[in-house]
């Protein structure tokens, strides 16, 4: 780098012969894995997990921030603390770990629950149709994508039946949640498609009045 330009370097990286070196550089990490230290390449399964689950954060989070107090900001809240969790119970593989992941699924159960109480609406195909209701879906989605790339680590890693569970369980809830706060139900996927060609239909033709 020379004496002109001088940027801060992050704890793990250093500056050797004018050039910075980072670990992972060469396409590989070493990280803790359930309690052990492992060394992976970067396209790994245990390093696209946490990705993901650092993804389902970030998705949460915007949908907390975006509505607030109200249920989508509570389920958004709920949500992000147990991918954290996910992420930390990933990294130390500790019974205490997956006891607080417990607690946060828990949590999530409650909060679908109440706002289920009293439910009595059809099921079948749900579309969101609020933005609200899209922030939960999007957060339906990161999770059942963090469930597969969980379960692609089942044969190495068998502790990763619990990330998986713990997943799947809060996917349903989330898609719950939508039938119960209102998501339009259809009959089946055709339904679905002849409502949105439907909308596009009306749309072109007051255009074209």
């Amino acid at each position: 780098m020379g004496d002109t330009c001088r940027l801060p370097l992050f704890a793990d990286c250093r500056e050797v012969d004018d050039e910075i070196k980072c670990p992972g550089d060469g396409g590989y990490s070493v990280i803790p894995l359930f309690g052990r230290r492992v060394r992976v390449r970067k396209d790994s399964a245990p390093i696209r997990l946490m990705g993901c689950l650092d993804e389902l954060v970030n998705v949460a989070n915007g949908a907390r921030l975006s509505f607030g107090n109200g249920a989508v900001g509570r389920i958004a809240s709920i949500v992000m603390a147990l991918s954290m969790q996910l992420n930390a119970y990933l990294v130390q593989g500790s019974d205490e770990r997956l006891g607080r992941v417990r607690e946060v699924e828990d949590a999530l159960m409650s909060e679908v629950v109440k706002i289920c109480r009293g439910f009595k609406g059809p099921l079948g195909w749900v579309l969101a149709v609020t933005p609200e209701l899209q922030a939960v879906d999007a957060i339906r989605v990161k999770l059942r994508e963090c469930g597969r790339v969980a379960a692609s680590m089942l044969d190495e890693y068998p502790q990763s039946t619990n990330i998986i569970s713990a997943l799947n369980h809060a996917d349903k809830l989330v898609a719950q949640a939508i039938y119960c706060l209102g998501g339009q139900v259809f009959r089946s996927v055709d339904d679905v498609v002849e409502y949105l060609l439907r909308s596009v239909r009306e749309q072109d033709r007051l255009i074209n009045k």
